[in-house]
């Protein structure tokens, strides 16, 4: 009865170890349902510190978060939903410029809220959807903030926000869609395509992104933002490799060069270019909490005056 008792010991014992371990690795493989993410793009990242021009900067902050997608499960992987604060402004390619004649296009500034869905498909595919509300204008005193941060870095002042596109309300839709069109070992090609449509942007490009290195597929891809809920498994999850995009973009209106559909005329503005082709290159790097992202940007000419213009922008996500 001893002996018995001893084996059944022993044998609860390891039960119990058994459980420990097996709670350990759940907790090990837990997934991660919620992201914060800061981006910023820059022409004064260029290392050219000389030139503050176009699209001068831009910030974007969000808030990501894994949502139930239990009625898609035959056709879905996950879907998140994002809400972003952005906030963005533009100036002529000479800070110093203070009369119409010279600019080559105007100076604006926007502010504004999005809630984005982003869907992940099982065929190696992905939608994004985005409504952007905000405003633009001198109501929001972009001229000021712009010209004291200069000022207190003893930075070329800007002179020409007299002449910034007038007050407009911000109301936009974007559409993403991405599909991999070859995968390989170390390298895929992706399809993307974008549309833009509102009284901010109306625009439609199609790119064809290259992948060279350690990547992994659109769901679980820093590429497309699709680390959150991705469970961990170890370091052959991470990811670090090259993209380099090309893509035309067609385009309908832009209110930052033409001025707000609604709202008081502008006192200047130019017209926009149709055509304009854009090159993204970057390195992108994404390990179990954290991503960071390095994106170049060059882009032809936005109005018959102006010339092409490139910046870069940072991105980083911390998941929790």
């Amino acid at each position: 009865m001893r002996i018995r008792n001893s084996i059944l010991t022993i044998q609860h014992s390891c039960t119990i170890l058994a459980l420990l371990i097996s709670c350990q690795t759940l907790f090990a493989q837990k997934m991660l349902r919620r992201e914060l993410q800061v981006e910023n793009d820059n022409d004064a990242y260029t290392l050219n510190l000389s030139r503050d021009q176009y699209y001068s900067q831009g910030v974007a902050l969000r808030y990501r978060i894994i949502t139930d997608s239990s009625k898609w499960k035959s056709t879905l992987k996950k879907k998140i939903r994002s809400y972003v604060l952005n906030h963005r402004f533009y100036t002529a390619k000479h800070l110093w410029w203070t009369d119409t004649t010279d600019m080559d296009r105007p100076y604006a500034g926007q502010i504004s809220l999005s809630a984005t869905n982003e869907y992940y498909l099982k065929n190696s595919s992905y939608i994004y959807a985005e409504l952007e509300l905000g405003w633009m204008g001198p109501a929001l005193r972009m001229g000021d903030l712009q010209y004291n941060w200069h000022k207190a870095f003893g930075m070329q002042l800007p002179f020409g926000w007299d002449y910034q596109i007038n007050n407009s309300p911000i109301i936009n839709i974007y559409g993403k869609y991405a599909k991999t069109l070859v995968e390989g070992d170390g390298m895929d090609i992706i399809s993307e395509s974008n549309i833009a449509l509102g009284t901010a942007f109306g625009h439609a490009r199609q790119e064809f992104i290259i992948r060279l290195g350690n990547f992994l597929p659109i769901h679980s891809s820093t590429q497309f933002n699709g680390v959150v809920g991705r469970i961990n498994d170890g370091p052959k999850q991470h990811e670090a490799y090259f993209f380099i995009s090309p893509g035309l973009e067609y385009v309908t209106y832009n209110s930052t060069i033409e001025g707000g559909i609604i709202g008081e005329e502008s006192i200047f503005t130019k017209t926009s270019e149709k055509w304009v082709y854009q090159t993204r290159a970057g390195l992108l790097f994404s390990w179990t909490k954290f991503d960071f992202a390095l994106f170049y940007y060059r882009r032809t000419r936005e109005t018959s005056e102006s010339t092409y213009h490139k910046y870069v922008g940072i991105r980083m996500g911390q998941r929790f």
